[in-house]
């Protein structure tokens, strides 16, 4: 496993771009009533959005992956965790939340429910 996740922001920038400058074209298109530039600025919000939303799913499944990967090992705290991948230790503890409830953790590296 790579000591460091590696993040990549600008397509996630370029992607929320792209959709807002589709959001100011079908606007502007809506006060003119040019309907044709309205529904090509109301598919850009669209497809830049749904790309969007796919980037920010492929960084945390990334990060869920090497969470698993490093979870094989002894289980560590979540701090160790994130020393090791180069997150946020709240990164870790949400990617470890999605992993207990999407059922991808294993029984024996669940956390401890602080309630019992």
């Amino acid at each position: 496993m790579p000591d460091h996740l590696v993040r990549r922001p600008g397509a996630l920038i370029t992607w929320c771009s792209t959709a807002a400058i589709g959001a100011a074209t079908a606007t502007g298109a809506a006060l003119t009533s040019t309907y044709a530039l309205f529904a090509a600025g109301l598919f850009t919000v669209g497809g830049g959005a749904l790309v969007a939303y796919r980037t920010v799913r492929a960084d945390e499944e990334r990060t869920d992956r090497a969470i698993l990967e490093r979870l094989q090992h002894p289980a560590p705290e979540p701090a160790a965790l994130a020393a090791d991948t180069g997150l946020r230790p709240a990164a870790v503890k949400l990617s470890l939340h999605r992993l207990t409830a999407s059922g991808r953790l294993p029984s024996s590296t669940t956390p401890p429910d602080p309630a019992h």
